[in-house]
């Protein structure tokens, strides 16, 4: 298993079918996905299995699942779905990285092709259409206060699809393409909407089944509905149409450490039981928090104290310190200027945040390295001054002894600014070549650092050396999607995409490698309120897409799709209760009647 994982991600030179490279990636791929479709309750529990998995078949995945080879990318997405239906317990992590980082980014990217974004669609489209996996997504991803909202992007993401709002972003489509990836969308939003009806049938259906049989088992709930788990496996499987309307088999089915955030240990100490209520109280605390993050990101310290006036955070410097190391939603630029500030309890957190970091026994260059992955250098001079200072104090209290060759913390912190300035001299495009820095103008720019005496010439060269070979990255901003502007033609846009697909890679590969040892509760949903708060959270495009689609169609299919998504939308608002949900649909519905407004000679046949 770990050979086939190992081969499938082996570079490919040629996009030749016939070259061998080519074939073996996707023979692996194909042998892969039969271990996982074959995958039987021995396998789909066995420690070690799952362990291999994670290590290396996740991993393997995060390189194939953004490959331009558009057998490669779909035999991905069969894989994900298999591991998806198989082995979601053990992969709660893992599938957050798949989501967020892969295949939704893929939809919001504007340079993505028309192949890979319709091949997503219809992946997504088999998610949607299981109510189990549904409402499963919704409970484990947006009611964790760690995790991301993937339901919520999910349907944000679906639903601009499905009003055609990225069409204009993936160069030239036909028309006839345009309206294929609508259509997809659109029945991955209908498909939701059935999902959260059938999750809902009981109250409706056989009411009052469910509460009896609990009683009858002497369990008492404050929701007296409950149903069994609806499992992907037990639907039969279809074709998964390809762009170019062939068939293929279906998609057969940093550093991360626990959180400072108080209500965190909320959501663990669940351990995978379905309690509503919980649920709800860690959703309007996640709800609370992603404000405060929005307000640390306008205005850093404001939104430190907006958490800690809500009791999402501690106030204890050594807790926002570890909130800053932990929680990889937070901007590293807002991150920069928080630790930069001058006011004394800013510098306590700052000072905490640095003593967290263990540079024993490690390399200078490397240690700076580890000391700037985690935010961005401020703009001014002073707070660069700050940051740098305690570095180098702390690298020096780490390293102390009769082999360090630093005399004092003083020699540490010009040395830092100067392997700053080497990066940006060397790696910057602004400067002509004739013009970068040479390793004797270095050697020589450092003279007399080390208490009015010279490092050694080695060391120095050794350090100029590593620079030239790999820069030092100082982190940008959080990944908020690729909004690059649309290409001009359509070779620029596939070298954005390949630049966006190696950023992708990158960062799934190293989130998938932190991960790959963090133990984690997966909760089967079994309660039917848990449909209130997603149908709550996601009415709004819902009822943006399903108005302007049906405005704009024009073919009786995507009308019945249409109407199929009213009726289901308006059903659910009125079994809990929602007016004002219920009205705006059926007030929407009602205007396409033109029976309001307008005369019925106005009407469309």
């Amino acid at each position: 298993f770990r050979s086939l994982c190992k081969l499938s991600m082996k570079a490919i030179d040629s996009h030749d079918p016939r070259s061998h490279e080519l074939r073996s990636k996707i023979l692996s791929l194909e042998l892969l996905l039969s271990v996982l479709d074959g995958a039987g309750v021995m396998l789909r529990t066995d420690p070690m299995f799952i362990n291999a998995i994670k290590q290396y078949l996740c991993v393997a995945l995060s390189k194939n699942g953004v490959s331009s080879v558009p057998q490669v990318f779909e035999l991905s997405l069969s894989i994900f779905l298999a591991l998806l239906n198989n082995f979601k317990e053990h992969l709660k992590m893992q599938i957050e990285v798949f989501f967020k980082e892969i295949f939704l980014n893929i939809l919001q990217s504007t340079t993505s092709s028309f192949q890979h974004k319709l091949l997503v669609t219809l992946s997504l489209r088999n998610i949607c259409k299981d109510p189990q996996c549904i409402v499963n997504i919704y409970l484990n991803y947006d009611c964790d206060l760690s995790l991301a909202n993937i339901f919520e992007r999910l349907v944000g993401d679906i639903a601009h699809i499905a009003q055609g709002s990225n069409a204009v972003l993936m160069g030239h489509p036909t028309q006839q393409q345009e309206k294929a990836i609508q259509f997809a969308g659109m029945e991955c939003l209908v498909g939701i909407l059935q999902s959260l009806v059938t999750w809902t049938s009981d109250l409706y259906v056989r009411p009052g089944m469910a509460a009896l049989a609990q009683k009858s088992a002497g369990i008492e709930t404050a929701f007296p509905y409950a149903r069994d788990p609806v499992s992907v496996s037990d639907k039969p499987k279809t074709g998964l149409p390809l762009a170019n309307n062939d068939t293929s088999p279906l998609p057969r089915n940093g550093r991360v450490r626990e959180s400072p955030v108080e209500s965190a240990s909320s959501s663990q100490s669940l351990a995978g039981l379905d309690l509503p209520e919980e649920f709800e109280v860690i959703k309007k605390k996640k709800d609370v928090m992603e404000e405060g993050l929005a307000r640390f990101h306008k205005k850093p310290r404001h939104g430190i104290k907006f958490l800690q006036e809500n009791d999402l955070l501690g106030t204890e410097p050594s807790d926002v310190a570890l909130f800053f190391h932990t929680d990889d939603r937070l901007e590293p630029v807002s991150v920069g200027e928080y630790l930069g500030e001058a006011d004394k309890y800013c510098i306590e957190v700052m000072y905490s945040y640095v003593d967290m970091l263990e540079f024993h026994e490690m390399p200078f260059v490397p240690a700076l390295r580890m000391f700037l992955a985690g935010f961005r250098l401020p703009g001014e001079a002073q707070k660069i001054d700050r940051l740098m200072e305690k570095f180098a104090g702390r690298y020096c209290e780490s390293n102390s002894g009769a082999s360090s060759v630093f005399a004092s913390a003083d020699t540490a912190y010009v040395l830092a600014y100067s392997i700053i300035m080497l990066a940006t001299d060397l790696h910057s495009t602004k400067i002509k070549r004739e013009q970068k820095m040479t390793k004797e103008q270095y050697i020589k720019m450092n003279r007399g650092i080390n208490d009015q005496k010279d490092l050694p010439r080695e060391y120095l060269e050794g350090i100029y050396d590593e620079i030239a070979r790999q820069e030092i990255t100082l982190r940008a901003g959080g990944n908020k999607g690729f909004k690059l502007q649309a290409a001009s033609s359509e070779k620029a846009r596939r070298q954005q995409y390949t630049m966006e697909m190696q950023d992708m890679e990158k960062t799934a590969k190293a989130l998938m490698e932190d991960r790959s040892h963090i133990q984690t509760s997966f909760t089967s949903a079994t309660h039917i309120e848990h449909v209130r708060p997603m149908f709550k959270m996601a009415w709004t495009p819902f009822l943006a897409a399903l108005s302007l689609s049906l405005r704009d169609a024009d073919d009786m299919q995507m009308v019945t799709l249409c109407l199929d998504g009213f009726r289901c939308a308006i059903r659910i608002a009125s079994i809990f209760g929602m007016q004002l949900e219920r009205n705006a649909f059926v007030q929407s519905l009602a205007k396409f009647t033109l029976l309001t407004n307008m005369g019925l000679s106005e009407m469309k046949p």
